[in-house]
């Protein structure tokens, strides 16, 4: 369940493709026809938020600043991570 805790707060963090233009204020673009790339970057962060989920998980394991709340903590770490490695990825799209 934690895992799928990971992966389903990766899907979240992932950064939509374009998110960066937004802040140029075009209007958006139309629908691109092969939806490839879409899928590759939620591929990614999914892959990013089970990663970053899993590695800080066992990083706090023991720590008591965390106590109780590794599940939270860990799964707000695999949202940060996927949005974080999937706004990279999209930028490098264009």
């Amino acid at each position: 369940m934690e895992t799928a805790f990971y992966l389903a707060m990766g899907w979240c963090g992932t950064k939509y493709p374009g998110w960066w233009k937004r802040f140029w204020r075009s209007p958006p673009p139309p629908p691109d026809p092969e939806p490839w790339w879409t899928i590759a970057l939620i591929g990614i962060g999914l892959v990013a938020g089970a990663a970053g989920g899993l590695f800080f998980s066992n990083a706090i394991a023991e720590n008591q600043f965390f106590a109780g709340q590794n599940a939270v903590a860990s799964g707000l770490f695999a949202f940060g991570t996927a949005n974080v490695i999937t706004g990279i990825a999209s930028a490098f799209k264009d």
